[in-house]
């Protein structure tokens, strides 16, 4: 433990004797004409002797007009900038002497008259427009060759994490635009990956209200959205990127970006294709700058995946385009297209111990499986604004998907009183094929009276597909009393679900204090699952006995009608308090096909809710309901096996659940610090659970049944900490932690049981910038899960783990940069012929050259130790299972890369 703090306290003993050599400035802007005020203004010191004005520190003003900038740099000529808008900026230039503190007391800013000359120059780093937040990229200096993402850690209050996500503020980025564009849909690393940094002027963030029109969720619960505003040069540009590599093992990638923007016209065009467990349009298919992260979800975990799982080996190939185009102010259109192909393979182990009164029964299995599935994925969205209070939106989407593979398995069980109980190999094939349609509409209307408006939405969901997939089974018992089976069968499914949803909600503010709405809606849902299952006849050679005790046949029809009253009190003090009472009436019609009665069900459901919000303070209640699977109800049994059947329970009632969330969060941009405090407990009334019987011979048969009494907490908190710019240093530190408990049920031999999960989780992780020369990103984290069992005699379970993780990258003089990531995790209780434990390191070296850096070669090695692994370990009621899985491990590979950008502005 201790090298893990050694690392902080050098940091903060580096950052006490480099502070010796600093001051403070601070002041109190107020508004000249009325000397109330002004927050969020503008507050940047910048170095007067650079022509460029380099930025030294920044900040805004608090509620108070007050502002505090610290570690400001003696004896140098600075000049101190405030700005806001609709205001004259104040400049003033000084030398700051050994004082601490330079006091500049009351500053005045006098509002700008009409037809003002405003006098440009400086660069404002940050500039406040209501609820939109811009920053002027040229303001935060980056290195040569930079993505969005090395801009956007610099701005203060945006945190990016080493997987891609981003926050502002706290809060999470749902979306990258382009120029108020989409930019391939919802991916944020596409864009912070793949676009360079110097292509961008200027980088806005507001909030997410694209599904709240009438601004009825409160601002601690409204996600961000970034908005990159290209320089003027590139708004008629052909830019983008291609590279190719090889490696070791036969491993390769390729890929590109193209990109072409006209105006108002916008077309993008990616592909890639690599077996290095990339699946989808994210960064790692896109070429990150280190050569690094190739192992997909395990090699971000670091190897050990707890609560994962193995991801094999995978080959993809993907391609797309992107279409943005305006006609005039009113119409927008967006259309995508993307091709997905997939290739995998995993071998896996398994180890599953089942504990029943004092035998404990042990099953090991080794699984090979391999699967093809390749996509073709269509979607648009066209957003039309007739006029200042109108909003048309439509999003129709299309998605054809193929699938087939071939599994292979054997196994074996024991226990502590009989050894051999069984072993069994299981082989099959699959293919399917699928389509989907979807389509959304939404049409909102602001009334004359402010606040007032008219909301309709419309849904659509067609999803067909069908199956075909082919099992061989042959089983070995060693018990007299059970006897051994084989047999070779066909399964042939179809599916279909259809849902179609309208609804329409009134919104009109009685007072300036208090807003009442109501929506009325209506659904309805067909749910078709069929599967035939046919035993192979050896006398014909075909599939052409039907098994009636393997097949199904069910149809599910549900109609749901609701209206719900709301009431939204805007109360001083920015206290929001939001109250609705959904009335929901449902009417489901259960088919079954079989020679049995179809149930016919009608449910009236109250479901209250409440949110109550006083500025970063929020807390709210709700309750829905779930009805069961129409396969859990079904009134006969399945006997998939003789070791395995299940029973439906045509009796089973719907599950009700009581939510309630408490949370916290609050950004101080005087200090940099971002807070965030989450709390959540739900309680389920009428839980469905399995109802299991398991004899020594490990056959199991199910039952689903209702119960009361299943409830989860969950305490989660964050906080990060963005230090001001130390001359050429940056560094930020960041703490979360998070706790859990899930109290469960579970009938096993007909004795009940309850399980008691307790989790509990920290991380600490640093982030440490200099000049742009050395990047470092250590992490620590620590885990630990608690099992209790009361009404059983089961051991308690109690395990914990540790990982540890250090990203750095390293920029040379000669135009070189190194990268690395070592990753360390420990589990501690794995079964034997398990791995605990894993090193995980992997380098690369990359040269620039060419014009403007423009070409790159890379040299890179993962996992140079070989121990890449991943390990998953499962608790549930009476059984503890341990899987091992296949995935990439040690291989070189060298990569060349092209950017290219040529704008068509003249004099660009």
């Amino acid at each position: 433990m201790y090298k893990f703090l050694l690392l902080p306290a050098l940091l903060f003993l580096t950052f006490t004797l480099r502070a010796q050599n600093k001051t403070v400035i601070k002041g109190k802007v107020i508004d000249s004409l009325n000397n109330t005020p002004i927050e969020f203004a503008t507050v940047a010191v910048l170095d007067n002797r650079d022509t460029t004005t380099n930025l030294l520190s920044y900040t805004i003003t608090d509620k108070n007009g007050a502002f505090n900038l610290h570690n400001i740099p003696k004896e140098i000529p600075v000049k101190i900038f405030i700005s806001f808008v609709a205001y004259q900026p104040y400049r003033k230039i000084v030398t700051l002497d050994k004082t601490e503190t330079l006091d500049l007391g009351i500053i005045h800013l006098n509002p700008k008259e009409l037809q003002q000359v405003t006098i440009t120059g400086e660069r404002i780093p940050i500039v406040i427009r209501k609820d939109t937040i811009e920053f002027n990229a040229e303001a935060f200096k980056v290195r040569p060759n930079a993505v969005v993402q090395d801009l956007l850690k610099k701005l203060p209050g945006i945190e990016v994490a080493n997987d891609g996500n981003i926050t502002v503020m706290g809060k999470d980025v749902t979306k990258i635009l382009v120029d108020g564009k989409e930019f391939f849909g919802s991916d944020l690393r596409i864009a912070s990956k793949n676009l360079d940094a110097d292509m961008i002027a200027r980088v806005q963030v507001y909030d997410d209200r694209e599904n709240d029109p009438d601004h009825l969720l409160p601002d601690s619960k409204v996600n961000k959205i970034i908005n990159l505003k290209f320089k003027r040069a590139l708004k008629k540009s052909i830019f983008g990127k291609v590279y190719g590599g090889l490696g070791t093992q036969d491993h390769y990638q390729t890929g590109g970006l193209f990109n072409m923007f006209r105006d108002t016209l916008q077309v993008s065009v990616l592909g890639s294709s690599n077996d290095l467990n990339n699946t989808g349009f994210d960064y790692n298919d896109l070429y990150s700058s280190g050569g690094l992260n190739r192992g997909g979800e395990a090699f971000s975990r670091g190897g050990i995946a707890f609560g994962g799982g193995g991801n094999g080996k995978q080959t993809a190939t993907n391609g797309g385009i992107n279409i943005n185009t305006d006609y005039g102010k009113k119409l927008k259109v967006n259309l995508a297209y993307l091709y997905k192909n997939n290739r995998s393979q995993y071998n896996t182990l398994t180890n599953r111990q089942q504990f029943l009164n004092d035998t404990t029964a042990v099953t090991g299995s080794a699984s090979n499986r391999a699967n093809t599935n390749s996509a073709h994925s269509i979607s648009g969205t066209v957003v039309w604004k007739p006029n200042d209070k109108t909003q048309i939106r439509y999003a129709p989407y299309v998605n054809i998907y193929t699938d087939g593979g071939t599994t292979a398995n054997s196994s074996n069980s024991y226990s502590n009183f009989i050894n051999p109980i069984s072993n069994s190999v299981n082989s099959g094939s699959s293919s399917g094929n699928y389509f989907q349609f979807q389509q959304s509409f939404n049409y909102n209307h602001q009334l004359k009276k402010k606040g007032a408006s008219v909301n309709i939405d419309h849904s659509i969901t067609i999803n067909p597909g069908n199956s075909t997939n082919f099992e061989n089974t042959d089983y070995v018992s060693y018990i007299t009393n059970f006897p051994s089976y084989s047999f070779r069968q066909r399964g042939d499914n179809d599916m279909k679900n259809t849902a179609v949803n309208l609804s329409g909600s009134f919104r009109y503010p009685v007072s300036k204090i208090i807003a009442a709405d109501i929506n009325a809606g209506a659904s309805y849902n067909n749910e078709l699952n069929k599967v035939s299952t046919y035993d192979y006849n050896p006398v014909t050679g075909q599939y052409d006995s039907f098994l009636l005790v393997k097949s199904s046949d069910l149809n599910r029809n549900k109609w749901t009608q609701t209206i719900t009253p709301g009431i939204t009190l805007n109360l001083p003090k920015n206290i929001n308090l939001v109250a609705h009472l959904t009335t929901q009436f449902q009417q489901v019609n259960n088919i079954f096909n079989r020679n049995v009665a179809d149930i016919d069900q009608q449910y009236f459901f109250l479901l209250p809710s409440v949110n109550l919000n006083i500025k970063g303070f929020s807390t709210g209640y709700n309750r829905s309901a779930q009805l069961p699977n129409i396969g859990d109800m079904i009134p006969y049994s399945v006997v998939y096996s003789p070791s395995y059947s299940v029973t439906g329970n045509p009796n089973l009632k719907p599950t009700t659940r009581n939510n309630f969330d408490i949370g916290y969060s609050k950004y101080n941009f005087q200090k940099g610090i971002s807070y965030n405090l989450r709390g959540s407990a739900s309680f389920e009334q009428s839980s469905i659970f399995r109802q299991r019987t398991l004899d020594a011979q490990l056959a199991e048969t199910s039952t689903p049944i209702n119960r009361d009494g299943r409830y989860n907490f969950n305490i989660s908190s964050y906080i990060n900490k963005q230090f001001k710019k130390q001359s050429d240093l940056h560094f930020s530190a960041a703490t979360s932690f998070n706790l859990s408990k899930g109290h469960d049920f579970f009938v096993l031999n007909y004795r009940d049981g309850y399980q008691n999960s307790y989790r509990g989780s920290i991380s600490e992780r640093f982030s440490l910038n200099y000049k742009d020369i050395v990047e470092l990103d250590p992490q620590y984290s620590l885990s630990r899960v608690y099992t209790t069992y009361t009404g059983v005699d089961y051991n308690s379970q109690n395990y914990i783990t540790h990982s540890a993780d250090a990203h750095f990258n390293i920029f040379l003089p000669v135009k070189m940069n190194v990268e690395g990531n070592y990753t360390y995790n420990y589990n501690p209780l794995v079964p034997t012929g398990f791995q605990k434990s894993s090193n995980l390191l992997s380098l690369s070296m990359a040269h620039q050259f060419l014009k403007k850096d423009r070409g790159e070669i890379k040299l890179s090695c993962y996992d140079i130790l070989n121990q890449n692994i991943n390990t998953y370990r499962y608790i549930n009621e009476n059984s503890i299972t341990d899987t091992q899985s296949q995935i990439i491990k040690r291989y070189f590979m060298l990569t060349l890369q092209f950017k290219f950008n040529k704008s068509t502005v003249k004099g660009s």
